[in-house]
């Protein structure tokens, strides 16, 4: 089972960062390079995989796994109708980027994005999976969790994406209390350089944060004051959206 497990670490970790190298995946997965190697050349040969540049230096994943992965959007897809009436009304309301989370165990996976009608610092690709503590929307959904799920995230180590990301359990923790009291979450360039975020969780029919809604844009335009003023929209978006799912009585 190892070389199945190898295999299926080296297609999440290429999906992570793609185009990637042998020698960053080998340093990532603490894995010999010759054994990267080898992995690498069977997903190629099956077409999971291929070169990203004519001195095969990178890997990126293929379309036949990038369709593959398209089809796991059924899982989310009663979210993400519930969700887009939703967002498109905040769009046009705001001009600026709406995204759509879900949390998947101590990460947060992007299913739904709709662009701002302003130009955006970073647009955050579909499907690619990134830590909470970072993200309005991540932050959003931590403040939410039981205590006992909160303190098993904040009890191991917390990376950094920006200089601004908070990395101290205790100061997050405090944070979050905020969160929780506020009903949203607020984050000034934690995840990107230049760009702020609000989110709010959404939630399943039995009242767990599953995952968020949130808006994000360049700190120009949305400051640390606007991203307070839309912090009362966020809520109502992500409870409209709490109350679509449990209409449906799935999320």
């Amino acid at each position: 089972m190892r070389p199945v497990r190898t295999a299926l670490a080296l297609v999440e970790a290429i999906g992570r960062r793609q185009p990637v190298g042998v020698s960053e995946l080998a340093r990532r997965l603490d894995l010999p390079k010759s054994t990267v190697q080898r992995t690498l050349g069977v997903l190629e040969e099956a077409g999971w995989i291929e070169a990203a540049d004519s001195d095969r230096s990178g890997w990126s994943l293929s379309l036949k796994a990038g369709l593959a992965v398209g089809r796991a959007d059924y899982a989310t897809r009663r979210l993400r109708t519930a969700a887009l009436p939703v967002m498109e009304e905040l769009r046009r309301r705001t001009s600026e980027s709406i995204y759509l989370a879900v949390r998947s165990e101590r990460q947060i996976a992007l299913v739904e994005r709709l662009d701002g009608l302003n130009p955006a610092v970073h647009a955050w690709p579909l499907w690619q999976a990134g830590p909470m503590h970072a993200t309005s929307l991540g932050k959003a959904i931590l403040a939410a969790l039981p205590d006992a799920e909160l303190e098993d995230y904040l009890s191991r180590p917390l990376r950094a994406l920006t200089a601004r990301t908070q990395t101290d359990a205790d100061a997050l923790r405090a944070e979050l209390r905020e969160v929780r009291s506020r009903g949203y979450a607020v984050t000034f360039e934690t995840n990107w350089p230049g760009e702020n975020g609000v989110g709010a969780a959404i939630r399943d029919g039995s009242g767990a944060p599953f995952a968020a809604i949130s808006i994000s844009a360049p700190v120009e335009r949305v400051d640390a004051a606007a991203c307070l003023r839309l912090g009362e929209s966020l809520m109502e978006a992500a409870r409209r959206i709490s109350l679509g799912l449990a209409a449906t009585g799935s999320k």
